[in-house]
């Protein structure tokens, strides 16, 4: 195939000119627009590197570049779905959830501080994405291979080796709040009961399955941590509360005119996940009621909407992109279509709970 040969011939133009290079290629390139702002995030404060300056944060450059690499990203993985005739539907998205919240859980973990450097830079964008990535795909591939239960079984027991291996070579050396390996095994029984309970062992009960040990896992540390040294500011309810109710509005409005592209089911879930980042991020960061919360924001165009138009450009916004991305791709393929969605779904979800959960405990 000759996109291949393309692959490799810029592959191999990238490495050439990062060896004679390096100081424009890595240092005003790579360093300054993705390693700099993750290490400027763990830190807290701008850093340099050669003279180089970097904050945290995002850019136009960079996301042009982690665009483009999405972009590329789901079509990889719609050509996965299709080798492997993964059926990719509201079951499936829903079976997936738990791999979303826990992206959620385990950034504001990150925020929170209960991770040590160099640790933290494994639980700040975009790294957190490539790592929820490889945990998603080991899962899928488990369910795809192995549908017996003696199979999950092992898996689990392997899982709980390499957990206990990490919590005493690296968890209690490098994180604040840790979950004992006991606890993590009890998380164990209960994520085999709920793999036992699905009828048919395949990619919908290991990707839920082992979604939940993740998930459970890290909300427990983040319990710990709330109990401990949370500063609650529920107010922030009112943000899921607003994107709840515009979802509603938009369902009632579609089904009054008869419009069932907007009363799908999965349709309106992508609408709520970006409504509750929008509107999350706008009470956070415009605070139109005078709540006393006050959050920066480090996307470009969400920050430039946030500082003009009364702060409320940035949800509208969000709501006409989903709306109108939701009925552009309505005629694509079933596969293609809801692979999209789903990562749509993510980038919306993930982002807004993060953000809430911070603002509900104050960190």
């Amino acid at each position: 195939m000759k996109w291949k040969y393309v692959v490799i011939a810029i592959a191999a133009i990238f490495f050439v000119a990062l060896a004679l290079f390096p100081n424009i290629v890595y240092d005003r390139f790579i360093w300054k627009y993705f390693v700099g702002p993750i290490i400027a995030d763990a830190t807290g404060h701008p850093v340099e590197y050669h003279g180089v300056r970097a904050k945290e944060g995002y850019t136009i450059v960079s996301e042009i570049v982690y665009g483009i690499t999405l972009v590329i990203f789901i079509y990889l993985l719609y050509l996965f779905f299709e080798k492997f005739d993964i059926k990719v539907d509201f079951k499936f998205i829903l079976a997936s959830l738990p791999f979303v919240l826990y992206g959620s859980v385990a950034r504001v973990l990150e925020d929170a501080g209960t991770f040590g450097k160099p640790l933290s830079y494994l639980f700040i964008s975009p790294l957190i994405y490539a790592q929820i990535g490889i945990l998603f795909m080991l899962s899928l591939f488990y369910g795809i291979r192995f549908h017996d239960k003696r199979t999950f079984i092992y898996s689990l027991i392997l899982k709980n080796i390499i957990y206990i291996a990490t919590y005493y070579l690296i968890l209690i050396k490098y994180c604040t709040y840790t979950l004992h390996p006991v606890f993590f095994a009890l998380l164990s029984i209960i994520t085999f009961a709920i793999y036992n309970k699905f009828q048919k062992k395949d990619y919908i009960a290991s990707l839920f399955s082992f979604g939940f040990l993740l998930l459970a896992a890290s909300s427990l540390i983040l319990a710990h941590f709330s109990i401990d040294k949370a500063d609650v500011e529920a107010r922030i309810l009112i943000a899921p509360l607003a994107a709840f109710l515009i979802t509603l509005l938009i369902y009632l409005v579609a089904k009054y005119a008869a419009y069932p592209l907007f009363t799908e089911k999965l349709n309106l879930l992508l609408i709520f996940s970006h409504m509750l980042d929008g509107m999350t991020t706008y009470f956070a960061v415009v605070d139109p009621f005078h709540l006393g919360i006050k959050y920066g924001e480090k996307h470009p165009l969400p920050d430039y909407l946030m500082k003009n138009f009364y702060g409320i450009g940035y949800p509208l916004l969000k709501l006409f992109v989903i709306l109108g991305i939701i009925y552009v791709i309505d005629d694509l393929k079933p596969r293609l279509k809801n692979t999209i969605k789903f990562f749509i779904l993510f980038l919306g979800l993930s982002p807004g709970l993060r953000d809430l959960l911070r603002i509900l405990i104050g960190v």
